[in-house]
């Protein structure tokens, strides 16, 4: 199924629509997300952790940055713009012309991997509290059906937050991220620190090297609530799994201020985004170092998206456990945190483990042909 981009769109919902996740309402589902895919609209939908209700919207507009209430997309760099697609068109929305998504070109190698791993740990020496996030990407050939994907998505991770979504800035992804960024509401924000990797099952503690990891990041989003002027409570760590892998989790809460806004929400994002779990530590070393030696385009991927109707009221995932996909393929994205103590092997392990997530939906659904 082609996704593409023209000014001849015709149809466009008005807000978003609510289905819920039973046999009845999914087929019309599907058919509203091929319906914006046929007509080339920008779309959204998406269907938060534990939860029955998806919600789906389409437009023929977007909007610049985070203040319009809509679906919120934000790319991996900090210094890209991030896009809305709105609930309602409004003044502030414009048609974008140009189709400026970029597609991986090839498969990240194991050789071409383990390479940069071998120069990250050269890069940061023996020092512990320094870590790089090191993505690799694999291009697969296949006609998705993107709808259909993102039922099955919804039915085999109903603890993730499955979303689908494609502008002509963005391109379309679809993904089950079991990362929470930042939520606003009922007055409390809630993220988490989410980092190490492992399968499921295991009762063996955790290993130094994710020990680490996870307290890198932990102690980074602290520092971004506090640097903000909010105060963080931190729950109980636990292993939180997601798919056939696991994850330290620690939860983190606090109160919103009163004097919350919109542009204290975007400082405290353009901090908190990306977090050390996808980008690294110390951030500026880790994006200089990404940007040296990746040879992809990230893209959405570490990036965020999610429902905003207003500074205390959104849902923001990291876009994990995800793909971007064209007209006759799809590249999927997965990374590693690289300290001293990595291995190539179990790097490249790990991040097979992490793709597998998406690539069996997405291996089921290049069989599947328009309903």
């Amino acid at each position: 199924m082609g996704i593409r981009f023209n000014r001849d769109s015709k149809r466009a919902t008005n807000g978003p629509m609510i289905f819920f996740s039973d046999p009845s309402a999914e087929i019309d589902l599907q058919d509203e997300i091929r319906g914006a895919i046929d007509s080339r609209l920008s779309f959204y939908a998406y269907r938060r952790p534990g939860d029955m209700m998806v919600s789906f919207g389409s437009s023929e507009t977007i909007a610049e940055g985070i203040g319009v209430p809509g679906f919120v997309i934000a790319p991996f760099h900090p210094s890209a713009t991030a896009v809305t697609i709105p609930w309602k068109p409004t003044c502030d929305c414009k048609r974008p012309y140009a189709e400026n998504a970029t597609f991986p070109q090839k498969s990240t190698t194991f050789e071409e991997y383990a390479l940069e791993i071998r120069k990250i740990k050269e890069l940061l020496g023996n020092n512990p509290d320094t870590k790089v996030v090191a993505s690799r990407v694999a291009c697969i050939d296949g006609n998705i059906d993107v709808a259909a994907t993102f039922s099955r998505l919804c039915r085999e991770y109903p603890s993730a937050f499955v979303f689908a979504f494609a502008t002509p800035v963005t391109g379309c992804w679809i993904g089950a991220s079991p990362e929470l960024l930042l939520c606003g509401t009922a007055g409390k924000l809630e993220t988490m620190a989410l980092a190490g990797t492992r399968e499921c099952g295991k009762e063996m503690e955790w290993d130094v090297k994710n020990t680490i990891e996870q307290r890198i990041v932990s102690g980074y989003i602290s520092d971004c609530l506090e640097s903000n002027g909010i105060t963080p409570l931190l729950g109980k760590t636990f292993s939180r799994p997601a798919g056939g892998i696991e994850h330290i989790c620690t939860p983190i809460s606090a109160d919103i201020p009163s004097d919350f806004n919109a542009d204290r929400l975007r400082g405290l994002l353009k901090d908190l985004s990306p977090t050390p779990a996808v980008c690294g530590y110390p951030k500026d070393l880790a994006l200089d170092t990404i940007s040296r030696l990746e040879l992809h385009d990230r893209g959405c991927y570490g990036g965020f998206c999610g429902p905003y109707s207003g500074p205390a009221d959104f849902s923001f995932y990291v876009n994990l456990r995800c793909a971007t996909i064209e007209s006759s393929r799809y590249a999927m994205f997965a990374g590693g945190g690289i300290t001293s103590r990595s291995s190539e092997n179990e790097e490249w392990t790990e991040t097979e483990l992490k793709m597998k997530t998406l690539g069996y939906a997405l291996a089921d659904d290049r069989e599947i042909k328009n309903i």
